[in-house]
């Protein structure tokens, strides 16, 4: 029964009917994509003298050939995601690594930088800490003032641009008025740039964002150990007051005892 249906087909047949199997699972450009590569079967099979049904009994039935190409293309398609799916994990894994390193370094830090209240002996002095807090926050004013001043820059060059064009606007549009063999490229020009404009505010927007979470995150947690400061040095004034009062008390039983 297929023998009979492939030759009373021709080259024509076979194509349309080919196309009308494949639109279904394919777009419009992967058939076109496909029917052409057909249509090279069939021209190369005309240059060594073979027959259309020849050729179409080579290839086999339209509908066997548009379901192994749907075959082919799923498992192509399950590859790719599959592919995508390792690639993603393994940035995955790398991200919770680097936040597990950054985490065992932060903690690591804070505690060695926190003044030891449970005498644990775990940190350092408390005037060690002061030094290094104040020679830290001394070493990040450079480079927060460079990056400031190029932020800044960064800022003001965007909005400068963006005012020249908002300006040049209906420069623009006379210029393609009076000229129009150059309208589509001023105009392709013009698209572009308002692209890429959009694209370095969201970036300036976003990196804008991360430095000011940055110094808030770094400003609490200088806070956080001065708390650690105050009460350790509040600890130490009460251990002293205790051991004067105690001293009083020591000397005033003497004198008792005496008189």
């Amino acid at each position: 029964m297929m023998m009979k249906e492939e030759l009373i087909l021709n080259k024509t047949e076979f194509l349309e009917i080919l196309k009308d199997y494949l639109k279904n699972n394919f777009s419009q450009d992967e058939v076109n994509d496909i029917l052409r590569d057909y249509e090279e079967y069939f021209v190369n099979g005309l240059i060594e003298g073979k027959s259309d049904m020849e050729i179409i009994s080579a290839l086999g039935s339209p509908k066997t050939i548009s379901r192994e190409l749907l075959g082919q293309m799923k498992e192509n398609n399950e590859k790719e995601l599959s592919r995508r799916d390792i690639i993603s994990d393994k940035f995955e894994k790398i991200k919770v690594r680097t936040k597990e390193k950054y985490i065992k370094i932060k903690r690591y830090i804070s505690d060695k930088l926190t003044p030891d209240l449970y005498n644990e002996g775990k940190s350092i002095s408390r005037d060690l800490i002061k030094i290094i807090l104040i020679a830290l926050s001394l070493f990040l004013i450079i480079p927060s003032f460079s990056l400031a001043i190029m932020l800044i820059s960064t800022g003001a060059g965007l909005v400068t641009s963006l005012i020249a064009f908002i300006v040049g606007v209906p420069f623009i549009l006379k210029f393609i008025w009076t000229t129009p063999e150059v309208a589509s490229l001023l105009i392709f020009i013009s698209i572009g740039f308002i692209g890429v404009q959009i694209l370095a505010w969201e970036i300036y927007i976003f990196i804008l964002r991360f430095c000011k979470d940055l110094i808030k995150n770094y400003i609490n947690w200088l806070k956080t150990r001065n708390i650690y400061i105050n009460a350790s040095e509040k600890k130490e004034k009460l251990k002293k007051e205790k051991f004067y009062k105690n001293d009083e008390i020591i000397d005033r039983e003497g004198e008792d005892k005496n008189e």
